[in-house]
């Protein structure tokens, strides 16, 4: 199961949770690697915004619960944004799951860049559009890669049950 759709948030709710995050107030959390698996020596940006059954950020309440809503969110897992800073070269990272247990995951893509998310069977390459969803079934071994054309590639993944 793999669904993408194009423009699942309002464009006021897209354009809040671009100014929150561009905000000088939203707090990002250096990471020395992309994932356990990763040897490529690059790290990256987080916020978790839920984690370990829990609210992990006073952001949660303005990013997270218009996404719970329209995915028919029945658990969620973690939520947490993902900030990759811009590379000279596009540099991919290896491919993982999030959980090794039954779940969904999706990636929400917050800004237009050339990297892209990558599904390994079926192989699919998506490449990146704000406002873009991309579900999949959770055993669905991904990769992400950075970007060269903006300052950064940000998303947001949400690992949940339904």
């Amino acid at each position: 199961m793999i669904k993408i759709k194009k423009n699942i948030l309002t464009k006021s709710s897209f354009k809040k949770l671009n100014d929150i995050m561009a905000s000088n107030y939203f707090p990002w959390y250096e990471k020395d690697m992309i994932n356990p698996f990763d040897k490529t020596g690059y790290g990256y940006f987080t916020h978790y915004l839920y984690l370990e059954n829990k609210i992990n950020s006073a952001f949660y309440e303005e990013i997270i619960p218009e996404f719970l809503k329209k995915l028919k969110v029945k658990k969620l897992i973690r939520a947490r944004l993902n900030l990759y800073p811009k590379t000279m070269k596009t540099v991919e990272h290896a491919y993982h799951v999030d959980y090794k247990f039954n779940h969904t995951s999706a990636v929400f893509f917050v800004n237009d860049n050339n990297g892209y998310l990558f599904l390994k069977k079926p192989f699919k390459k998506i490449k990146p559009e704000g406002n873009k969803i991309v579900v999949f079934d959770g055993h669905h071994e991904h990769a992400s890669s950075s970007c060269t054309d903006r300052i950064s590639r940000i998303v947001l993944n949400l690992n949940y049950e339904l």
